[in-house]
């Protein structure tokens, strides 16, 4: 749960991401604990009481939509959905938005491990100081991947690495890559790999496929909390806290600097940021995504990825990304 008491206006870097939004949230809290409520055995919080915490301007109420907005940011809900937008950037929840009483609830461990992050990442916790990339291309060797209608995704998601590679490197970046060849890793091994690695971050690259030939778009991946299901389809996990989870307000916030950076410079679909419990995402012990950089089975999409120039957008935007998550968690 995110804690009340003296704030600094932080910076809604999501909001960096679009425009140069803030969210000023004000110099003191309310002086009192969050309301709480238990329904069906879960903890929620009301619309009202992030209304007041987070001292949006405007709240409005239009059935079971909710609105917040301040001059330079917007929060959409819905009651029954599983998903929010902030800035117009789609957020996979951990549990439905329901109604109570009149009000619409959000749980507490969406509020605390994704929409606090989101809003106030310079009030993450302890938040890891890095000057290193870890660059995981996803695949290699006799694991292909998607076959893709222009070519494999192993193959584009080392060239991928190694253009991140130059582009983080010409931020001031460190990097490390998991791989730099046609070579097979198992999925252990990348993760052990990265964990040597210190004062680091770690981005997993990969591209998506689909039976249907009409889906396209970029979704980003964040490490699944303990005590919920993924949004993948995984099971409900009640008791399990894996080491990635230690990081998982880190988690969701890069994922959301790398997301929003993509989804603006790049123009393209939005299916969200996402949780999951990858095997790659599951023991990591520092700051990890995975990035699923557009459908290679989509006749459009899959051309525009097989082009030089794309990927050099993607990795530029990328790149861009970090640098902003890294001035976003030391801002305090």
């Amino acid at each position: 749960m995110p804690r009340k008491g003296c704030f600094a206006p932080p910076a809604a870097w999501l909001a960096i991401v679009v425009t140069s939004l803030v969210l000023l949230v004000a110099t003191t809290a309310r002086g009192k604990d969050w309301d709480v409520v238990k329904i069906n055995g879960r903890d929620y919080i009301s619309d009202e009481d992030v209304k007041e915490f987070y001292r949006f301007d405007r709240f409005l109420v239009d059935g079971g939509d909710r609105l917040f907005k301040h001059p330079t940011l917007i929060m959409r809900w819905k009651t029954g959905s599983q998903t929010i937008y902030i800035n117009s950037i789609l957020f996979n929840l951990s549990f439905p938005i329901i109604e109570h009483k009149g009000h619409a609830m959000i749980s507490t461990v969406d509020l605390a491990k994704l929409v606090d992050p989101v809003l106030r990442p310079s009030y993450i916790k302890k938040p890891i100081k890095f000057d290193t990339v870890v660059i995981d291309a996803g695949h290699g060797a006799h694991d292909v991947g998607a076959k893709g209608i222009y070519g494999y995704e192993k193959n584009y998601t080392l060239d991928m690495a190694l253009r991140l590679k130059k582009a983080l490197e010409k931020r001031g970046f460190k990097t490390h890559l998991t791989r730099s060849d046609d070579t097979f890793l198992s999925l252990p091994q990348r993760v052990a790999i990265a964990n040597r690695i210190d004062d680091a971050i770690f981005v997993s690259i990969h591209f998506n496929y689909s039976g249907s030939r009409s889906a396209n778009g970029i979704e980003t991946y964040a490490l699944a909390p303990q005590g919920t299901t993924s949004t993948d389809g995984g099971a409900y996990m009640a008791g399990s806290f894996l080491n990635g989870n230690v990081r998982d307000a880190e988690n969701i916030a890069l994922a959301t600097a790398v997301h929003a950076h993509v989804i603006h410079e790049l123009k393209t679909t939005d299916r969200g940021v996402k949780r999951a419990r990858f095997n790659v995402l599951r023991g990591i012990n520092k700051p990890a995504i995975l990035f699923e950089g557009g459908f290679i089975t989509n006749s459009t999409e899959g051309k525009r990825i097989h082009t030089e120039s794309y990927r050099d957008e993607l990795t530029n935007a990328i790149a861009n990304a970090v640098v902003k998550f890294q001035k976003a968690v030391a801002r305090r």
